[in-house]
């Protein structure tokens, strides 16, 4: 039987949810100034690599520290690094859809870039590695 107990699941969602402000931080300064704002996308890969390289950057990072600290008190480590992986994609996925795409209008667009979706791989590759990698 599965031990639910030993998954800190308010600790997984603070910790993604700070992932993704870090995110959102990011965009509202780049949106805010005018000479970052007006960058080119690059087709099929950013709607604007202002943003999503820098955060590609930040998340890997941080994501790797927040895991690295989540997993400290994990008793299974590998289970709780893929889960941990999932609640920061899932929080990630539905904060971009409600804040992103429906309230800030930014359209089912988003998705199409090829940044978002590395960005979410990194989000879920980062903590069940580490997890599967320590003891």
């Amino acid at each position: 039987m599965p031990d639910v107990k030993s998954f800190a699941l308010g600790k997984a969602l603070l910790y993604a949810g700070l992932l993704w402000v870090a995110g959102f931080f990011w965009g509202s300064i780049v949106y805010m100034t005018p000479a970052l704002k007006s960058m080119p996308p690059i087709a099929y890969v950013s709607g604007n690599p202002v943003i999503s390289f820098p955060i590609l950057l930040v998340w890997l990072v941080l994501s790797w520290l927040l895991a690295r600290n989540f997993l400290k008190g994990a008793q299974r480590k590998a289970d709780a690094g893929r889960k941990l992986g999932i609640v920061f994609v899932l929080v990630n996925l539905v904060l971009d859809l409600v804040v992103l795409v429906v309230l800030l209008k930014a359209g089912f667009e988003f998705y199409a870039s090829l940044s978002i979706w590395v960005a979410y791989a990194i989000l879920f590759a980062v903590p069940w590695r580490l997890g599967r990698r320590q003891p």
